[in-house]
């Protein structure tokens, strides 16, 4: 929940920031559905892009979620995910859903961003497929990978092939992004892809590829998050507009979970996937629910928690040359005083 990641996109956005852009062309749909008579002063503008757990969004909005919450929020599906990031940086919209990773970058270069709640984890919606002569990623050595270079794609794909006793350096990767990557698979034109869903599914039922490792994998659970970010901005004076938005989201759960059809038909009215898929994409990715985020923000040493998976992002970024500097550490990346704020009221 997700076109997110590439080399060129992280630039766009440090340039972003130092520009101080005041404009956007980021080509973006408005959701329909946002409440225009809401007793909030200020109104919230908040970016998603095709990721499966951000498709939630729609259905929060679409259902009257957020009209019963009383805040008049603007939901902008971003369909150049970079254009997303962009615009948070540079405040055009007050909240975004990235990757972890993805913000990394411009937090390192000075930005005002803050991680205000964790989302989702992908579970499963994020993979290495390989041709069906390939039955191992020990196989993959020598062989054309296409990935995202930079992206947290990428950054799985390492993981896989640690894991399997090879480098990056044991196999050829080939720079593209995630739909031309599914596309040069389904072709035959590289060998393996570490791609996301829908692309994921779309590769494996054209071509019966064999999915080496997904991030449904138990070492591999957390390495993934999809994060709530708002600008620092947006956060000084818009606070309790964002808490409503919150309490909207964690109040749609019970639609999500005793309600699917509805969920799935709000969701398809805004994005292009039928319900049906929707709930097969939902299959892989793991939705956070409130007292995981009060354990994801506490300190430990496991990818699910907060700090501990940015310090790895940031090792990752910076050994790929896409960061310049390592922080000592992320702690003011996040803030966990809102979500902390909605979960005393709302348990």
């Amino acid at each position: 929940m997700r076109k997110r990641r590439w080399i060129a996109g992280i630039m766009g956005i440090i340039m972003a920031f130092m520009l101080c852009a005041c404009g956007q062309n980021a080509d973006s749909k408005s959701a329909k559905g946002a409440s225009k008579d809401s007793g909030s002063k200020e109104k919230i503008v908040l970016g998603i892009n095709d990721w499966p757990g951000s498709y939630w969004w729609l259905a929060v909005d679409e259902l009257g979620y957020f009209k019963d919450a009383g805040v008049d929020v603007e939901v902008q599906l971003f369909s150049n995910y970079t254009d997303g990031l962009n615009a948070l940086s540079s405040g055009n919209i007050d909240m975004f859903v990235p990757a972890l990773a993805d913000i990394i970058p411009a937090y390192v270069s000075g930005a005002d961003i803050k991680v205000v709640m964790v989302q989702d984890f992908s579970a499963g919606a994020d993979g290495l497929i390989a041709s069906s002569d390939i039955k191992s990623v020990k196989d993959l050595k020598g062989k054309n990978v296409a990935i995202e270079l930079g992206g947290s794609d990428h950054l799985f794909l390492l993981k896989c092939l640690e894991n399997a006793g090879l480098s990056e350096d044991d196999v050829n990767l080939v720079n593209m992004s995630t739909g031309d990557a599914s596309n040069a698979f389904i072709s035959g034109s590289v060998d393996a892809a570490a791609i996301w869903e829908p692309s994921l599914s779309m590769a494996q039922n054209e071509t019966g590829g064999n999915i080496l490792a997904t991030s449904a994998d138990k070492e591999y659970e957390g390495l993934i998050p999809a994060v709530l970010a708002v600008n620092g901005d947006s956060l000084k004076t818009k606070r309790d507009e964002m808490k409503l938005v919150m309490k909207a989201w964690y109040n749609a759960r019970d639609a999500y979970e005793n309600n699917f059809d509805e969920f799935a038909d709000a969701v398809s009215k805004h994005a292009e996937v039928t319900p049906e898929e929707f709930k097969t994409l939902m299959d892989g990715c793991d939705v956070r629910t409130m007292e995981e985020n009060v354990a994801a923000f506490q300190d430990g040493d496991s990818y699910v928690n907060l700090k501990s998976c940015a310090k790895m992002l940031g090792g990752f970024l910076y050994d790929n040359g896409l960061i310049d500097k390592q922080p000592d550490n992320y702690d003011s990346l996040f803030d966990s005083s809102l979500f902390e704020e909605v979960y005393e009221e709302m348990k």
